[in-house]
């Protein structure tokens, strides 16, 4: 069973090795429910105060 999710305000975040996290705006996105791996909540207070612009990291590879 699944199900699908819209997402409204949504963005995403690019991880790279040399530049830091890029933020890419989706707005309004549709998944559905057989993409669908994780969902979760993000606390606000906390993910403010990350300095993505500093915070480097190797991109995740393909889910297969």
């Amino acid at each position: 069973q699944t199900i699908n999710i819209i997402l409204d305000e949504s963005h995403e975040r690019v991880f790279s090795s040399s530049t830091g996290v890029a933020q890419v705006v989706l707005g309004l996105h549709i998944i559905r429910g057989d993409n669908i791996a994780i969902v979760g909540q993000i606390d606000e207070s906390i993910d403010s105060r990350l300095d993505l612009g500093n915070m480097k990291a190797e991109p995740l590879g393909p889910i297969v």
